[in-house]
């Protein structure tokens, strides 16, 4: 079973796919999701979509320049904190969003499901 923290890089190469199914795949069914460049607060797989259609659009792509992990119930549940720079194309320009985000992760079966994400621009 993968790491808390390969976990979180494996969903930064989906999300480098630009393959929204994949991107949802990694959501469990009820999972909630406040995003990147979301007002809105999105609970379950469809909700969850609408963003990432809108988000691959951008054509993201990033990379994770902080993690810190912790284990709660003997690999059952753990969480994420860190921090991650999206490389975003809007208007033929590309530009960088350094976010940071939290992640609730539940696992299922031998794998692991995100239960809760938030992500926010910084500043």
């Amino acid at each position: 079973m993968k790491t808390p923290t390969e976990f979180v890089e494996e969903w930064m190469k989906t999300i480098c796919s630009n393959n929204v199914e994949a991107i949802v795949s990694l959501y469990k069914e009820e999972a909630v999701l406040l995003g990147t460049l979301d007002g809105k607060l999105r609970k379950g797989h469809s909700e969850i979509k609408e963003y990432f259609d809108f988000f691959v659009k951008l054509q993201p792509c990033g990379k994770i320049t902080s993690i810190v992990e912790e284990d709660f119930g003997h690999r059952r549940v753990a969480v994420a904190n860190g921090t991650y720079d999206f490389e975003l194309t809007e208007n033929g320009e590309k530009l960088v969003a350094p976010a940071r985000f939290t992640f609730v992760l539940e696992r299922a079966g031998t794998k692991w499901k995100i239960h809760s994400h938030h992500s926010s621009k910084q500043s």
